[in-house]
């Protein structure tokens, strides 16, 4: 009897320690180093088909969804619960950990400019119809590289300012944010919220 149950017994610890691993990589983990966390505002929520709200998360690698981040999903919807209605704004983009976290040299990786974004769209969390002067692109971590941060600013948009780039600065990666928002006089971000995700092939 013992010599059919200690096999039985094994597959079935077997099992359940995969199942285990299996849950734990598919959970929706909260960011737990502290100044990632502090990125984050509580009023600021980007949200993709799928897996819902993704602000001050790692993106789990199951369910395909870093794949879908990379290759499939469109850009996110926005909600901020504290735009103001009447106001427009400003939503910039950026992979700060190109092309590692380790090793930044192209920080920042420009991944989409919107200007111009009513702030009724912010409150409503709909399809943002505002001014795409650097279109969106997916986030794209390169293989073995771990996870980067991808973050959002939202800003005011100043009045009567038409926000541009430099020549220089067609290119996406090696982008300087601080250069760009101080030019178009934009100040300091009313909002800021990021998630982490990786490359599925480590």
């Amino acid at each position: 009897m013992a010599r059919i149950w200690l096999p039985l017994l094994a597959l079935l610890s077997l099992a359940a320690h995969f199942c285990t691993l299996q849950a734990e990589e598919c959970s929706i983990r909260k960011l737990f180093n502290a100044n990632d966390e502090k990125f984050c505002s509580k009023d600021l929520d980007v949200i993709y088909p799928d897996i819902g709200r993704v602000s001050c998360i790692y993106i789990p690698n199951c369910f395909d969804f870093p794949r879908s981040l990379i290759k499939v999903w469109d850009y996110p919807l926005l909600r901020y619960s504290k735009a103001q209605p009447g106001l427009k704004y400003v939503l910039i983009m950026v992979d700060p950990d190109a092309p590692s976290r380790w090793d930044p040299k192209y920080r920042y990786w420009r991944h989409w400019v919107l200007t111009d974004i009513p702030g009724w769209q912010l409150l409503s969390g709909r399809d943002l119809t505002g001014n795409d002067i650097s279109a969106y692109r997916r986030p794209s971590p390169p293989p073995g590289t771990g996870y980067h941060r991808y973050q959002f600013y939202l800003y005011e948009q100043p009045l009567w300012v038409i926000l541009y780039f430099l020549p220089e600065e067609i290119r996406r990666s090696t982008w300087d944010l601080k250069a760009f928002v101080q030019r178009n006089k934009l100040g300091e971000p009313v909002a800021t919220t990021q998630f982490l995700a990786m490359n599925p092939i480590q």
